[in-house]
Parts: C-alpha cells; structure tokens; sequence
C-alpha cells in the first residue's frame, strides 16, 4: 500500500447571512440560516475514458465509495468567511 495525500481549495461566494459556526457536533459548518447547516466534504466520481474531454460521473457500483471512504486514514475541513467589498 502506499499514502496519497490530497489537498482540495474550494472558494465559494455565499449569502451575507451564512456564516461560519461551531456545530453542536463540534464541526466547523456553514450556517444558511433556518436552521440548516452545511459540511463540506468530498465525493468521488469516475470516469472509464482516458480521453481529454472525459465525463465525469458518480455512476459507479453499490458500495464503491463506502470502499473508497474506508481508504481515508486523514480527514480535516477548514473554513474561514473572507469579507468581499
């Protein structure tokens, strides 16, 4: 087996209300307000050509992306609201 270590940024523009809060679970999410909180997280998807304009998709078989999620030995989400003027 060997480590592959994955780095995602994902920068998103939301509505003035959300926020960045500490959920009762203790995770870092998105407030939306109403009561509804976001997590990000990542999902795989999976292509069967080697093509440069390849379609991606989550079409895979039942229980692929539960194997590929007992793969993951690390996990961390950071967030953080940047002011834009």
């Amino acid at each position: 087996m060997k480590k592959v270590n994955i780095t995602i940024t994902l920068g998103m523009e939301v509505p003035d209300d959300w926020d960045v809060v500490e959920h009762p679970d203790g995770i870092l999410a998105l407030d939306m307000g109403n009561g509804k909180f976001m997590d990000m997280t990542f999902t795989p998807v999976v292509t069967d050509s080697a093509d440069e304009d390849a379609t991606w998709s989550t079409d895979y078989e039942d229980g692929f992306a539960d194997k590929i999620l007992d793969m993951v030995k690390e996990y961390d989400t950071e967030m953080e609201v940047i002011e834009v003027q």
